[in-house]
């Protein structure tokens, strides 16, 4: 409870902190970012500011939600996509949804999220990558660095900012239903593997990566799932200190890389 109440807190600065660096309201810009927070948080009511750490999904949600309920940010599911598809449907579609964040009192852009596992893979005719347990068995991090860049490009190219990626669990079962998310069983190439391509996303294009899935999902227990499977909600059970040691090592290299923002999982 302590880790996920620590978790909770990260989360809600990082909205406030982005409110801060990316609000276009009238007040002005000078001094730190702890102080802009502040002076934003001064002026917002209370429906603002829960709005502002509410994520929707778009599919249940239009640009008139976005202005009335001063929604802080909307993803996309896995097949959530708009239109038929094209990137032009992608950039209309984010773009409609910022000029109604725009058009609020506080005119603070939204953050629009998206899964980029392994490539823009919601976009028809966006390159698709081999999953993380195939780049796990090529172990090449120059390799990591080229996929980034082409899945940072595509992405940007529909509006968006913000990649549900990379995936860092530690998989310590191929049953586990989402094994082949994982780059492997060990925390230290994985990290290897995850770590370029947060660098490159974030240092090179200037966009926000997430790590996931907060912790230790890769080793859930066979048989503590639905149905009996451990697919997302599996119970996981283990020492802290193997916690620790293993399955907590490539968040900490992550966020010591510049990842900003975590993804928490359904296990127990």
């Amino acid at each position: 409870m302590q880790t996920f109440m620590r978790f909770m807190r990260i989360t809600i600065l990082f909205f406030l902190t982005t409110a801060a660096q990316m609000s276009l309201c009238a007040e002005p810009k000078e001094g730190n970012t702890a102080s802009r927070i502040k002076k934003l948080l001064e002026q917002m009511t209370l429906e603002e500011k829960i709005g502002q750490m509410v994520q929707a999904e778009r599919k249940t949600t239009t640009p008139e939600d976005v202005k009335n309920y001063f929604l802080g940010s909307l993803l996309s599911g896995g097949g959530s996509s708009p239109g038929s598809n094209q990137r032009e449907d992608w950039l209309a579609m984010v773009n409609e949804y910022q000029q109604a964040a725009l058009s609020t009192r506080m005119r603070i852009p939204i953050l629009y999220g998206i899964d980029a596992v392994h490539g823009h893979n919601n976009v028809y005719g966006a390159v698709i990558f081999p999953h993380n347990i195939g780049l796990g068995a090529a172990n090449d991090p120059a390799l990591m660095e080229r996929i980034a860049a082409v899945t940072a490009e595509e992405v940007l190219a529909t509006g968006i900012t913000w990649i549900f990626s990379p995936c860092v669990a530690i998989v310590k079962d191929p049953r586990w239903g989402r094994y082949y998310e994982s780059f492997g069983d060990n925390q230290y190439n994985v990290s290897r593997l995850a770590l370029p391509l947060v660098r490159t996303v974030q240092n090179q294009y200037k966009m926000i990566t997430s790590v996931k899935h907060f912790l230790a999902d890769g080793a859930a227990e066979w048989g503590t799932g639905d149905n009996g499977y451990p697919i997302d909600q599996g119970n996981t059970q283990m020492s802290e200190e193997e916690i620790r040691r293993v399955h907590m090592y490539p968040y900490v290299e992550a966020i010591k890389a510049g990842a900003k923002t975590v993804m928490i999982s359904y296990g127990s």
